[in-house]
């Protein structure tokens, strides 16, 4: 199932709770502004390869926490806040929606760089990937810039699978690199 077809079996109408051994996945919530901000938003390292810029402005996180509220009921916009069970801390977030332009369900994620190393970005994105399946999705593809090798092995880790160079842009469409487009399938 391919393009419109997985799109019509689509995901939960609200972003639903995920679990796992150390982290909770959750919608996000009006009164996580502040700790977004400072866990990944103002970080030029975090968003040296995303679509998004870092900013000092709160009001850009204000900003994207009003879109991301705005979408909490979008079967097609899946964004969790990633959460450690242990301490209740914010530690980054994670995105399964459907590329429109691309006519596929892509993934997109990213973590504090406190948090970098710890293996929470595998473990969130293996459970969402999970949640996909029971999901009846049958397919996600997605792209990471080539110099960004951590993406990649998390990716590899989550069962993608790489299939070639495409071109990337990034930093809300200043940067171009190459970038390195990995498929994930149910079976």
């Amino acid at each position: 199932m391919t393009g419109a077809a997985t799109m019509e079996r689509g995901l939960e109408k609200m972003t639903p709770i995920l679990e796992t051994e150390r982290l909770i996945l959750r919608p996000i919530r009006e009164e996580d502004t502040n700790a977004i901000f400072v866990c990944w938003m103002r970080d030029e390292e975090v968003s040296r390869y995303m679509l998004w810029k870092a900013s000092d402005d709160l009001e850009d996180t204000q900003e994207f926490v009003r879109f991301e509220l705005q979408n909490l009921d979008n079967p097609k916009w899946n964004r969790w806040i990633i959460v450690r069970r242990d301490s209740a801390d914010i530690v980054g977030t994670c995105l399964m929606f459907y590329n429109e332009e691309e006519q596929h369900w892509d993934v997109s994620y990213n973590l504090g760089r406190k948090y970098w190393g710890c293996g929470y970005i595998t473990e969130a994105m293996s459970r969402v990937m999970q949640y996909a399946r029971t999901s009846g999705i049958k397919e996600c593809a997605t792209t990471h810039a080539a110099e960004n090798l951590a993406s990649g092995r998390v990716l590899e880790k989550i069962g993608f699978r790489y299939e070639r160079e495409i071109p990337y842009v990034y930093s809300q469409g200043e940067c171009k690199t190459t970038g390195r487009y990995y498929r994930w399938t149910s079976e």
